[in-house]
């Protein structure tokens, strides 16, 4: 039975409260998702500036949400006994947040970092 769209988005939103309530990690990830979006409005972001913060900023949540939800699941079917196939999916995973992360600072460095500079520079 499908269930209503409204319960979709509280479903979705309980998620992502979970995940800023709860990881350290994803909360670093807000906290500079805030201070990029501080140095948007600061500098004058074009769009296609605020489009690559803006996917930057995704990216960078969606894999940090993913990562959480598999290593829980793995956590959940390994009972905490060790396992080289779920040692490996969460490294994986961690992996993925780690390509997204640095893929979010090389865009902030281009968009935000060396505009910045310039600014400041004069």
């Amino acid at each position: 039975m499908k269930r209503p769209l409204i319960q979709s988005f509280t479903c979705a939103i309980r998620g992502i409260y979970i995940a800023t309530a709860t990881e350290r990690n994803f909360k670093i990830h807000l906290i500079a998702a805030v201070i990029a979006v501080a140095l948007g409005i600061f500098l004058g972001l074009s769009a296609v500036g605020w489009c690559l913060i803006v996917f930057a900023i995704s990216l960078v949540l969606m894999a940090e949400c993913m990562n959480t939800a598999l290593e829980r699941m793995c956590d959940e079917i390994s009972g905490g006994e060790k396992s080289d196939i779920i040692r490996n999916a969460k490294d994986i995973a961690a992996g993925a947040v780690w390509l997204a992360a640095i893929a979010a600072l090389v865009i902030g460095i281009i968009v935000l970092i060396i505009p910045l500079i310039q600014k400041l520079a004069g």
